[in-house]
């Protein structure tokens, strides 16, 4: 696994709301486009994520979901890793910080996309490492 760099599990461009966004409509969003964060951008600049976690611990605590999603998600500092880092760093840091989704930048600190443990689980170089067979090779995916 420590070979295989993060990039390879980027296959699309994140998602992005705007600060203000009715956190109702991020929700919306997510589930039209079957993945479990978006991206809350000030402008181009990324300023935090609201995830499927963020959404259970609000309604658990029966907030409102009509408040802006930067109030329900987390917001400021945004814990990422460069796109050319080993997979085995971004699994380190989802431990580290107990979550499931990293924003991935460039050398350039733009961001590329989203990674979640799901991606991660899914890797087929990581499935087939761990394997119990050794002439057996998983295919990553759902």
């Amino acid at each position: 696994m420590s070979q295989v760099k993060v990039k390879v599990l980027i296959n699309r461009s994140p998602l992005k709301v705007p600060v203000g966004t009715k956190t109702i409509d991020a929700v919306k969003l997510m589930a039209q486009n079957s993945v479990g964060s978006v991206l809350i951008v000030d402008g181009d600049k990324p300023v935090g994520i609201f995830t499927e976690r963020d959404l259970l611990k609000s309604v658990a605590k029966g907030e409102d979901l009509n408040k802006p999603v930067e109030k329900l998600g987390t917001y400021g500092k945004l814990i990422t890793i460069r796109e050319d880092e080993p997979l085995s760093n971004a699994a380190r840091l989802m431990h580290q910080y107990n979550i499931r989704h990293l924003v991935v930048v460039d050398g350039k600190d733009n961001v590329v996309g989203i990674i979640s443990i799901r991606d991660i689980i899914s890797e087929k170089h990581l499935l087939s490492a761990i394997s119990t067979k050794s002439d057996e090779e998983w295919v990553g995916g759902d």
